[in-house]
Protein backbone atom coordinates (compact mmCIF):
# COMPACT_ATOMS: atom_id res chain seq x y z
CA UNK A 1 0.00 0.00 0.00
CA UNK A 2 2.92 2.39 0.56
CA UNK A 3 3.56 1.87 -2.86
CA UNK A 4 0.36 2.37 -4.19
CA UNK A 5 0.50 5.66 -2.54
CA UNK A 6 3.84 6.97 -3.22
CA UNK A 7 2.99 6.37 -7.15
CA UNK A 8 -0.05 8.03 -6.73
CA UNK A 9 0.81 11.01 -5.24
CA UNK A 10 4.02 11.37 -7.81
CA UNK A 11 1.56 10.77 -10.87
CA UNK A 12 -0.56 13.21 -9.95
CA UNK A 13 2.89 15.83 -8.81
CA UNK A 14 4.37 15.06 -12.14
CA UNK A 15 1.34 15.45 -13.96
CA UNK A 16 0.25 19.21 -12.33
CA UNK A 17 3.92 20.23 -12.61
CA UNK A 18 4.01 19.05 -16.19
CA UNK A 19 0.89 20.17 -18.07
CA UNK A 20 0.21 23.30 -15.71
CA UNK A 21 3.86 24.20 -17.14
CA UNK A 22 3.40 23.47 -20.64
CA UNK A 23 0.34 25.25 -20.53
CA UNK A 24 1.64 28.25 -18.68
CA UNK A 25 4.60 28.04 -21.75
CA UNK A 26 2.37 28.67 -24.38
CA UNK A 27 0.18 30.88 -22.74
CA UNK A 28 2.96 32.86 -21.35
CA UNK A 29 4.28 32.83 -25.67
CA UNK A 30 0.22 33.73 -26.74
CA UNK A 31 0.70 36.98 -24.47
CA UNK A 32 4.10 37.73 -25.98
CA UNK A 33 2.25 37.51 -29.29
CA UNK A 34 -0.63 39.62 -28.23
CA UNK A 35 1.53 42.20 -26.81
CA UNK A 36 3.81 42.48 -29.78
CA UNK A 37 0.64 43.10 -31.98
CA UNK A 38 0.74 46.23 -29.80
CA UNK A 39 3.47 47.12 -32.27
CA UNK A 40 0.98 47.14 -35.23
CA UNK A 41 0.40 50.92 -33.87
CA UNK A 42 3.83 51.98 -34.31
CA UNK A 43 4.11 52.72 -37.98
CA UNK A 44 0.13 54.75 -37.29
CA UNK A 45 2.92 56.64 -35.36
CA UNK A 46 5.03 57.38 -37.51
CA UNK A 47 2.70 58.54 -40.26
CA UNK A 48 0.93 60.31 -37.56
CA UNK A 49 4.23 62.67 -36.63
CA UNK A 50 5.13 62.55 -40.61
CA UNK A 51 2.01 64.28 -41.45
CA UNK A 52 1.82 66.46 -38.37
CA UNK A 53 5.01 68.12 -39.25
CA UNK A 54 3.92 68.70 -42.84
CA UNK A 55 0.72 69.99 -41.59
CA UNK A 56 2.39 72.57 -39.08
CA UNK A 57 4.51 74.01 -41.94
CA UNK A 58 1.71 73.50 -44.69
CA UNK A 59 0.28 76.79 -45.86
CA UNK A 60 -3.24 75.24 -46.08
CA UNK A 61 -3.32 72.09 -43.95
CA UNK A 62 -7.21 71.82 -44.36
CA UNK A 63 -6.76 70.94 -48.26
CA UNK A 64 -3.84 69.14 -47.68
CA UNK A 65 -5.81 66.45 -45.64
CA UNK A 66 -8.75 66.68 -47.89
CA UNK A 67 -6.56 65.56 -50.43
CA UNK A 68 -4.89 63.17 -48.45
CA UNK A 69 -7.74 61.88 -46.84
CA UNK A 70 -8.97 60.64 -51.06
CA UNK A 71 -5.73 57.99 -51.35
CA UNK A 72 -5.64 56.41 -48.28
CA UNK A 73 -9.40 56.29 -46.97
CA UNK A 74 -8.34 57.51 -43.52
CA UNK A 75 -10.66 59.74 -41.33
CA UNK A 76 -8.47 62.62 -40.46
CA UNK A 77 -9.50 66.14 -38.88
CA UNK A 78 -8.27 68.90 -37.51
CA UNK A 79 -9.31 70.85 -34.53
CA UNK A 80 -8.34 73.79 -32.74
CA UNK A 81 -6.05 73.36 -29.74
CA UNK A 82 -8.16 75.29 -27.60
CA UNK A 83 -11.23 73.12 -28.19
CA UNK A 84 -9.22 70.17 -27.35
CA UNK A 85 -9.27 69.62 -23.42
CA UNK A 86 -7.01 67.30 -21.58
CA UNK A 87 -6.85 66.40 -17.71
CA UNK A 88 -3.49 68.24 -16.86
CA UNK A 89 -1.54 64.50 -16.68
CA UNK A 90 -1.94 64.19 -20.28
CA UNK A 91 -1.33 67.57 -21.36
CA UNK A 92 2.11 68.22 -20.73
CA UNK A 93 3.52 65.20 -22.33
CA UNK A 94 1.20 66.16 -25.43
CA UNK A 95 2.45 69.36 -25.78
CA UNK A 96 6.08 68.50 -25.87
CA UNK A 97 5.08 66.22 -28.70
CA UNK A 98 3.93 62.89 -27.88
CA UNK A 99 1.13 61.62 -29.81
CA UNK A 100 -1.90 60.43 -27.52
CA UNK A 101 -4.08 57.34 -28.15
CA UNK A 102 -7.23 56.89 -26.69
CA UNK A 103 -9.50 54.18 -26.75
CA UNK A 104 -12.87 53.57 -26.79
CA UNK A 105 -16.00 50.82 -26.75
CA UNK A 106 -15.91 51.27 -30.64
CA UNK A 107 -12.87 53.28 -31.87
CA UNK A 108 -9.39 54.20 -31.69
CA UNK A 109 -8.26 57.56 -32.21
CA UNK A 110 -4.46 58.79 -32.20
CA UNK A 111 -3.77 62.61 -31.80
CA UNK A 112 -0.99 64.87 -32.96
CA UNK A 113 -0.11 68.47 -31.70
CA UNK A 114 0.52 71.33 -34.88
CA UNK A 115 2.71 73.85 -32.43
CA UNK A 116 2.98 76.26 -35.03
CA UNK A 117 -0.73 75.94 -36.39
CA UNK A 118 -2.31 75.85 -32.56
CA UNK A 119 -4.11 72.44 -33.87
CA UNK A 120 -4.40 69.03 -33.09
CA UNK A 121 -3.97 66.18 -35.52
CA UNK A 122 -7.15 63.47 -35.09
CA UNK A 123 -7.34 60.38 -37.40
CA UNK A 124 -9.02 56.60 -36.43
CA UNK A 125 -7.21 53.46 -36.52
CA UNK A 126 -8.96 50.79 -38.44
CA UNK A 127 -10.52 48.27 -36.26
CA UNK A 128 -7.78 46.00 -37.13
CA UNK A 129 -4.96 47.18 -34.37
CA UNK A 130 -7.45 46.97 -31.19
CA UNK A 131 -6.47 44.29 -28.99
CA UNK A 132 -7.88 41.17 -29.13
CA UNK A 133 -9.34 39.00 -26.03
CA UNK A 134 -7.74 35.94 -24.99
CA UNK A 135 -10.69 34.58 -22.26
CA UNK A 136 -11.32 31.90 -24.79
CA UNK A 137 -8.06 31.01 -25.38
CA UNK A 138 -7.62 30.94 -21.17
CA UNK A 139 -11.01 28.69 -21.03
CA UNK A 140 -9.42 26.29 -23.79
CA UNK A 141 -6.46 26.09 -21.76
CA UNK A 142 -8.48 25.45 -18.39
CA UNK A 143 -10.02 22.51 -20.24
CA UNK A 144 -7.03 20.90 -21.83
CA UNK A 145 -4.92 21.21 -18.05
CA UNK A 146 -8.22 19.13 -16.52
CA UNK A 147 -8.80 16.60 -19.28
CA UNK A 148 -4.73 15.94 -19.34
CA UNK A 149 -4.61 15.04 -15.72
CA UNK A 150 -7.76 13.04 -15.72
CA UNK A 151 -6.23 10.99 -18.71
CA UNK A 152 -2.79 11.10 -16.86
CA UNK A 153 -4.89 9.48 -13.71
CA UNK A 154 -6.78 7.12 -16.02
CA UNK A 155 -3.57 5.55 -17.07
CA UNK A 156 -2.28 5.18 -13.58
CA UNK A 157 -5.41 3.38 -12.69
CA UNK A 158 -5.33 1.30 -15.74
CA UNK A 159 -2.42 -1.34 -14.50
CA UNK A 160 -4.19 -0.95 -10.74
CA UNK A 161 -7.59 -1.66 -12.19
CA UNK A 162 -6.39 -4.39 -13.79
CA UNK A 163 -4.47 -6.42 -10.87
CA UNK A 164 -7.53 -5.84 -8.83
CA UNK A 165 -10.20 -7.57 -11.15
CA UNK A 166 -7.37 -10.62 -11.50
CA UNK A 167 -7.18 -10.66 -7.66
CA UNK A 168 -11.28 -10.37 -7.74
CA UNK A 169 -11.61 -13.05 -10.01
CA UNK A 170 -8.52 -15.54 -8.46
CA UNK A 171 -10.05 -14.95 -4.87
CA UNK A 172 -13.80 -16.20 -6.81
CA UNK A 173 -12.27 -18.99 -8.08
CA UNK A 174 -10.59 -20.13 -5.15
CA UNK A 175 -13.89 -19.97 -3.19
CA UNK A 176 -15.13 -22.16 -5.44
CA UNK A 177 -13.21 -25.00 -5.08
CA UNK A 178 -9.98 -24.45 -7.27
CA UNK A 179 -7.48 -24.46 -4.49
CA UNK A 180 -4.17 -24.08 -6.72
CA UNK A 181 -5.47 -20.91 -7.96
CA UNK A 182 -2.58 -18.20 -7.18
CA UNK A 183 -1.95 -14.61 -8.53
CA UNK A 184 0.99 -14.21 -10.83
CA UNK A 185 2.84 -11.15 -8.65
CA UNK A 186 5.50 -8.48 -10.17
CA UNK A 187 7.70 -6.35 -8.83
CA UNK A 188 6.09 -3.42 -10.57
CA UNK A 189 2.53 -4.16 -9.49
CA UNK A 190 1.01 -1.60 -7.11
CA UNK A 191 -0.21 -4.30 -4.84
CA UNK A 192 2.22 -6.65 -4.43
CA UNK A 193 1.86 -6.51 -1.17
CA UNK A 194 -2.01 -8.18 -1.52
CA UNK A 195 -1.36 -10.47 -3.67
CA UNK A 196 1.96 -11.76 -1.90
CA UNK A 197 -0.17 -11.91 0.94
CA UNK A 198 -3.41 -13.61 -0.61
CA UNK A 199 -1.21 -16.33 -2.36
CA UNK A 200 0.84 -17.06 1.26
CA UNK A 201 -3.11 -17.33 2.79
CA UNK A 202 -4.27 -19.56 0.27
CA UNK A 203 -1.21 -21.73 0.42
CA UNK A 204 -2.08 -22.02 4.30
CA UNK A 205 -5.97 -22.16 3.34
CA UNK A 206 -5.00 -25.03 0.51
CA UNK A 207 -2.40 -27.10 3.04
CA UNK A 208 -5.00 -26.92 6.21
CA UNK A 209 -7.82 -28.17 3.70
CA UNK A 210 -5.31 -30.92 2.68
CA UNK A 211 -4.19 -31.96 5.79
CA UNK A 212 -7.57 -32.26 7.33
CA UNK A 213 -8.60 -34.50 4.66
CA UNK A 214 -5.36 -36.79 5.19
CA UNK A 215 -6.04 -36.52 8.88
CA UNK A 216 -9.84 -37.93 8.19
CA UNK A 217 -8.85 -40.56 6.12
CA UNK A 218 -5.96 -41.38 9.08
CA UNK A 219 -8.04 -41.59 11.26
CA UNK A 220 -10.71 -43.58 9.92
CA UNK A 221 -8.42 -46.62 9.01
CA UNK A 222 -5.92 -45.76 12.28
CA UNK A 223 -8.66 -45.98 14.44
CA UNK A 224 -11.31 -48.86 12.83
CA UNK A 225 -8.71 -51.24 13.85
CA UNK A 226 -8.87 -50.78 17.76
CA UNK A 227 -12.42 -49.78 17.43
CA UNK A 228 -12.62 -53.65 16.18
CA UNK A 229 -10.82 -55.19 18.52
CA UNK A 230 -12.78 -53.28 21.36
CA UNK A 231 -16.32 -54.28 20.18
CA UNK A 232 -14.92 -58.05 19.67
CA UNK A 233 -12.96 -58.11 23.36
CA UNK A 234 -16.87 -56.45 24.64
CA UNK A 235 -18.47 -59.64 23.08
CA UNK A 236 -16.49 -61.93 24.07
CA UNK A 237 -17.06 -60.59 27.76
CA UNK A 238 -20.34 -60.67 27.04
CA UNK A 239 -20.44 -64.01 26.44
CA UNK A 240 -17.83 -65.78 29.02
CA UNK A 241 -17.90 -66.12 32.63
CA UNK A 242 -14.02 -67.27 32.51
CA UNK A 243 -12.25 -65.39 35.27
CA UNK A 244 -8.80 -65.17 33.13
CA UNK A 245 -10.50 -65.09 29.83
CA UNK A 246 -12.42 -61.97 31.20
CA UNK A 247 -8.97 -60.82 32.53
CA UNK A 248 -7.36 -61.11 29.14
CA UNK A 249 -9.20 -59.73 27.55
CA UNK A 250 -10.15 -56.28 29.41
CA UNK A 251 -6.52 -55.71 29.46
CA UNK A 252 -6.34 -56.05 25.76
CA UNK A 253 -9.44 -53.59 26.33
CA UNK A 254 -7.24 -50.67 27.98
CA UNK A 255 -4.62 -51.38 25.64
CA UNK A 256 -6.68 -50.33 22.74
CA UNK A 257 -7.91 -47.45 24.56
CA UNK A 258 -5.15 -46.06 25.58
CA UNK A 259 -3.67 -46.57 21.20
CA UNK A 260 -6.62 -44.50 20.91
CA UNK A 261 -6.03 -41.93 23.37
CA UNK A 262 -2.45 -41.53 21.97
CA UNK A 263 -3.62 -41.21 18.84
CA UNK A 264 -6.58 -38.40 19.58
CA UNK A 265 -3.40 -36.36 21.18
CA UNK A 266 -1.38 -36.33 18.64
CA UNK A 267 -4.26 -35.11 15.83
CA UNK A 268 -5.04 -32.63 18.74
CA UNK A 269 -1.51 -31.57 18.86
CA UNK A 270 -1.32 -31.47 15.35
CA UNK A 271 -4.38 -29.58 14.98
CA UNK A 272 -3.48 -27.08 17.71
CA UNK A 273 0.15 -26.08 15.95
CA UNK A 274 -1.18 -23.57 13.38
CA UNK A 275 -3.91 -21.78 16.18
CA UNK A 276 -1.60 -21.62 18.62
CA UNK A 277 1.90 -20.00 16.47
CA UNK A 278 -1.24 -17.40 15.68
CA UNK A 279 -1.35 -15.68 18.72
CA UNK A 280 2.09 -16.46 19.99
CA UNK A 281 4.47 -13.76 20.33
CA UNK A 282 7.68 -14.59 18.79
CA UNK A 283 11.00 -13.66 20.50
CA UNK A 284 14.67 -13.89 20.27
CA UNK A 285 16.49 -17.30 20.73
CA UNK A 286 19.65 -19.11 21.37
CA UNK A 287 19.40 -21.89 18.82
CA UNK A 288 22.69 -23.51 20.21
CA UNK A 289 21.66 -23.12 24.00
CA UNK A 290 18.44 -24.97 22.90
CA UNK A 291 19.50 -27.53 21.04
CA UNK A 292 21.78 -28.31 23.76
CA UNK A 293 19.02 -28.57 25.95
CA UNK A 294 17.67 -30.99 24.34
CA UNK A 295 20.63 -33.34 23.54
CA UNK A 296 21.35 -33.38 27.15
CA UNK A 297 17.96 -34.17 28.02
CA UNK A 298 18.65 -37.91 26.63
CA UNK A 299 19.60 -39.98 29.08
CA UNK A 300 18.87 -43.44 28.25
CA UNK A 301 20.30 -43.40 24.00
CA UNK A 302 22.34 -46.04 23.23
CA UNK A 303 23.85 -43.77 20.13
CA UNK A 304 26.75 -42.37 19.75
CA UNK A 305 25.42 -38.38 19.60
CA UNK A 306 27.75 -35.62 18.32
CA UNK A 307 27.21 -32.07 19.15
CA UNK A 308 29.02 -28.87 16.91
CA UNK A 309 28.07 -25.09 16.48
CA UNK A 310 29.61 -22.82 14.59
CA UNK A 311 29.17 -19.33 15.91
CA UNK A 312 26.27 -17.48 17.54
CA UNK A 313 22.85 -18.86 16.39
CA UNK A 314 19.57 -16.42 17.39
CA UNK A 315 16.56 -16.97 15.70
CA UNK A 316 13.04 -15.05 16.02
CA UNK A 317 10.73 -18.01 17.26
CA UNK A 318 8.73 -19.61 20.22
CA UNK A 319 10.72 -21.49 22.37
CA UNK A 320 8.31 -24.71 22.84
CA UNK A 321 7.65 -25.31 19.30
CA UNK A 322 11.02 -25.32 18.61
CA UNK A 323 12.19 -27.56 21.54
CA UNK A 324 9.26 -29.94 19.88
CA UNK A 325 11.24 -29.52 16.65
CA UNK A 326 14.22 -30.25 17.84
CA UNK A 327 12.81 -33.21 19.82
CA UNK A 328 10.90 -34.63 17.01
CA UNK A 329 14.01 -34.59 15.00
CA UNK A 330 16.28 -36.10 17.77
CA UNK A 331 13.49 -39.13 18.41
CA UNK A 332 13.39 -39.71 14.57
CA UNK A 333 17.32 -40.06 14.59
CA UNK A 334 17.57 -42.55 17.28
CA UNK A 335 14.97 -44.52 15.86
CA UNK A 336 16.47 -45.04 12.54
CA UNK A 337 20.08 -44.33 13.47
CA UNK A 338 22.31 -47.78 13.52
CA UNK A 339 25.40 -45.67 16.04
CA UNK A 340 25.94 -42.40 15.87
CA UNK A 341 24.13 -38.95 15.03
CA UNK A 342 25.83 -35.58 14.40
CA UNK A 343 23.96 -32.00 14.75
CA UNK A 344 25.67 -29.26 13.70
CA UNK A 345 24.66 -25.27 13.46
CA UNK A 346 26.30 -22.91 11.02
CA UNK A 347 25.79 -19.07 11.10
CA UNK A 348 26.21 -17.86 7.57
CA UNK A 349 25.77 -14.61 8.15
CA UNK A 350 22.65 -14.46 5.88
CA UNK A 351 21.09 -17.37 7.45
CA UNK A 352 21.42 -19.98 10.44
CA UNK A 353 21.69 -23.97 9.30
CA UNK A 354 20.76 -26.30 11.68
CA UNK A 355 21.03 -30.17 10.33
CA UNK A 356 20.96 -33.56 12.00
CA UNK A 357 22.25 -36.62 10.16
CA UNK A 358 22.45 -40.59 10.95
CA UNK A 359 23.88 -43.67 9.65
CA UNK A 360 20.53 -45.47 9.31
CA UNK A 361 19.00 -46.92 6.18
CA UNK A 362 18.30 -43.48 4.47
CA UNK A 363 15.15 -41.98 3.12
CA UNK A 364 14.74 -42.44 -1.05
CA UNK A 365 13.88 -39.31 -3.03
CA UNK A 366 10.97 -40.36 -4.14
CA UNK A 367 9.81 -40.68 -0.40
CA UNK A 368 11.05 -37.48 0.93
CA UNK A 369 7.99 -35.58 -0.23
CA UNK A 370 5.36 -38.23 1.44
CA UNK A 371 6.99 -38.46 4.84
CA UNK A 372 6.48 -34.66 5.55
CA UNK A 373 2.47 -35.20 5.13
CA UNK A 374 0.72 -36.46 8.38
CA UNK A 375 0.50 -40.15 8.51
CA UNK A 376 3.16 -40.84 6.01
CA UNK A 377 6.02 -43.37 7.77
CA UNK A 378 8.56 -45.19 5.84
CA UNK A 379 9.33 -48.50 4.77
CA UNK A 380 10.74 -49.63 7.68
CA UNK A 381 7.56 -48.20 9.69
CA UNK A 382 6.00 -51.76 10.71
CA UNK A 383 9.72 -52.44 12.86
CA UNK A 384 8.87 -49.16 14.40
CA UNK A 385 6.52 -47.24 16.96
CA UNK A 386 4.64 -43.99 16.09
CA UNK A 387 2.22 -42.75 13.59
CA UNK A 388 3.91 -40.77 11.17
CA UNK A 389 3.46 -37.44 12.21
CA UNK A 390 7.20 -36.50 13.44
CA UNK A 391 8.25 -35.35 10.49
CA UNK A 392 4.65 -33.67 9.52
CA UNK A 393 4.92 -31.93 12.77
CA UNK A 394 8.71 -30.55 12.16
CA UNK A 395 7.83 -29.50 8.72
CA UNK A 396 4.71 -27.70 10.24
CA UNK A 397 6.20 -25.80 13.08
CA UNK A 398 9.25 -24.76 10.50
CA UNK A 399 6.73 -23.37 8.11
CA UNK A 400 5.25 -21.19 10.53
CA UNK A 401 8.68 -19.97 11.68
CA UNK A 402 9.76 -19.20 8.20
CA UNK A 403 12.37 -21.92 7.93
CA UNK A 404 13.24 -23.65 5.29
CA UNK A 405 13.00 -27.71 6.04
CA UNK A 406 14.23 -30.56 3.69
CA UNK A 407 15.27 -33.76 3.59
CA UNK A 408 18.55 -35.31 2.14
CA UNK A 409 21.88 -37.83 2.38
CA UNK A 410 24.13 -37.50 4.86
CA UNK A 411 27.18 -37.71 3.14
CA UNK A 412 29.87 -38.19 6.17
CA UNK A 413 27.65 -40.99 8.13
CA UNK A 414 25.65 -42.41 4.97
CA UNK A 415 22.28 -41.90 6.59
CA UNK A 416 19.52 -39.48 6.10
CA UNK A 417 20.30 -35.58 6.84
CA UNK A 418 17.63 -33.25 7.72
CA UNK A 419 18.38 -29.54 7.66
CA UNK A 420 16.07 -26.67 9.19
CA UNK A 421 17.29 -22.97 7.38
CA UNK A 422 16.68 -19.86 9.14
CA UNK A 423 16.77 -16.81 6.77
CA UNK A 424 18.21 -13.58 9.36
Amino acid sequence: MKKLTLSLLLVILVAVMGIGGALDNLFSQYQTQSINKSDELSPYRQMGKSLALTLDKHENPQQFIANWQQQLELSVTLVPLDKFFLPEPLLESFNAGEPLVLETESNLSMHFILPAQQKVLTFLVPPIAKKSSNSLLQLLLTSIFYIGLLMVVLIWLYPLIKRLRKLKLTAKAFGEGQLQQRIETHSTSYIADIENEFNRMALRIQTLIGDNKLLSDAVSHDLRTPLARLRFGIEVLQETDNPKTREKYQQHLCRDISEMERLVNVLLNYARIEQSMIGVEKQSIDLNDLVSQCVQAISDSDKVINWYADGLAMVNGDINYLSMLINNLLSNAQQYASNEITLTIINNGSRIEFTISDDGPGIPKEKRDELLKPFMRGDQSHEKPGYGMGLAIVSRIAQLHDATFTIADSVKLGGAEFCLTFNQ
